[in-house]
């Protein structure tokens, strides 16, 4: 429990509310006794002020050179002169008297009233203010000043009162800290699990996402928060993983249907061979039945391997120059046969250009694009491959006047085994394969592919590769002519 955040949080808050709290009461309280204990010196400073003035009326001098009492010195008016303050004597409520004494310089006792029991000036006398002291039964506050002719005049009275208002009081500070510090404690674990509920549904969302259950997700109510942004990143972070997973089973289905035609070809033809004695002729069918199957087998296996390759790297596995514009034409000449045999007319427009990457990648792209292109047209029809240099990039635009994509079809040619037209695509021995390996490794050497197209007008290809002038120098080597 310990290594839970929430009870981390709550030990933190409660450390610091506590030291706060404290720290604020005994604060409040130290400043509140202060207050009363400077009232009460106050008041016992201006007693004893009083019986100074009163003291400086006496000749304390003459009182060194007598015997008699000090006492029967003093006449009954002098007596009454030296007296507290009326409005401190006359105390209410049932409040103890003040006490206070003179005592002359050689140490005799000029005038006391109220001392307390057993008081002993010598106690006290080590220091000449001696603001609280513990009498019998009593806790006692005394004022000194130093009189004229070097006497001593002390003032005190018991503040016991004072102490016990000032313990109440601490009493009520200690409850109402108290009460602080339940509050805070309590709203502080309500908002510690508050802030940390998000990221409890976080973690219920993730644990319960599966292989076998993709739909959990994370109700995002604060979208504009931390905790609502980081809930909607995991959101899109689970919709690509289930994107991804849909895509790996379809591709899987896919790859094993077509894998599974070719094999069921050649399956069927041995069967139907063995089935009973076969003339020269139609061994000789039987097996190149089998060879076109195990041809269109070997296509197959090295288009999926060229797309695991893709996907594995970003990079082109080379980095060689290469003239774009020869390598198109040699994508032409061997694609020539094949265009007059389907009766297309394949035309060029090729201007010098060089990019940097695989010879080999960019040829399958422009034999790709070629061999769609031818495939889907009509006898008589016309396709126009040009290369040209456009500011940093080099355009590669192949347009036919062929059958054309329909729109519903066009956001879809470039993924793995979508045929546009699937009839026509397994009389071609089409995979579904090709747009998706031209557009990996384009994209692998930094460029982009557009299509255009419409249905029963044509479709344009415009391709754009980084020209190798615009590149990093790369240790590369010098251009490559393919022919």
């Amino acid at each position: 429990m310990t290594q839970s955040i929430a009870w981390r949080l709550q030990m933190w808050h409660a450390a610091i509310l506590v030291s706060v709290v404290v720290g604020l009461c005994t604060a409040w309280f130290l400043q509140a006794r202060r207050a009363r204990l400077n009232e009460i010196d106050a008041e016992l400073t201006s007693a004893a002020r009083v019986l100074d003035g009163s003291l400086r009326g006496f000749d304390l001098r003459g009182f060194d050179t007598t015997e008699r009492p000090i006492s029967e010195l003093l006449a009954a008016d002098d007596h009454l002169r030296l007296s507290l303050p009326r409005e401190l004597a006359d105390r209410r409520d049932n409040q103890p008297e003040p006490y206070f004494g003179i005592w002359l310089e050689d140490g005799r006792e000029l005038k006391s009233e109220r001392l307390p029991e057993r008081f002993s000036l010598e106690s006290s006398e080590t220091q000449l203010e001696a603001p609280a002291r513990h009498g019998p039964n009593a806790i006692l506050r005394e004022v000194r000043i130093v009189g004229p002719a070097g006497s001593l005049i002390l003032v005190g009275r018991d503040i016991g009162r004072e102490i016990a208002e000032l313990n109440r009081l601490a009493m009520r500070i200690a409850a109402f800290a108290m009460l602080i510090l339940a509050a805070g404690l309590c709203g502080g674990w309500w908002l510690a699990r508050s802030v940390l509920r998000p990221i409890a549904a976080m973690s219920d969302a993730a644990s319960r996402f599966s292989a076998a259950d993709m739909s959990p997700r994370i109700n995002v109510v604060e979208t504009e928060s931390e905790l609502g942004q980081l809930a909607t990143i995991l959101n899109e972070a689970f919709d690509r993983v289930e994107r991804s997973f849909d895509q790996q089973r379809q591709f899987a289905a896919d790859a094993s249907h077509e894998l599974r035609t070719p094999l069921a070809v050649i399956q069927s033809q041995i069967e139907l061979a063995l089935k009973r004695e076969r003339t020269s002729e139609e061994y000789v069918k039987t097996l190149t039945t089998c060879s076109s199957a195990s041809k269109r087998l070997s296509d197959l296996v090295e288009s999926l391997l060229t797309l695991a390759r893709l996907d594995f790297s970003s990079q082109p596995t080379e980095h060689t120059s290469i003239r774009v514009d020869l390598v198109a034409a040699r994508c032409i000449d061997l694609m020539r046969p094949v265009a007059q045999q389907a009766e297309v007319n394949l035309r060029s427009e090729l201007v010098p250009a060089i990019v940097v990457g695989d010879p080999k990648q960019i040829e399958r792209v422009i034999f790709n694009l070629l061999k769609n292109s031818v495939a889907y047209n009509r006898p008589h029809g016309e396709v126009l491959l040009s290369v040209a240099v456009v500011g940093p990039s080099v355009e590669l635009i192949l347009q036919d006047n062929g059958i054309g994509i329909s729109e519903s079809d066009l956001a879809h040619v470039a993924e793995r085994f979508y045929r546009a037209d699937k009839a026509r695509s397994r009389v071609h021995g089409g995979s579904g394969l090709g747009l998706s390996i031209a557009q990996g490794i384009i994209a692998n050497h930094g460029g982009t592919m557009q299509i255009a197209s419409k249905l029963d007008r044509g479709t344009t290809v415009t391709v754009h590769l980084p020209l190798a002038s615009n590149r990093p120098r790369d240790p590369v080597k010098e251009p490559v002519d393919l022919i």
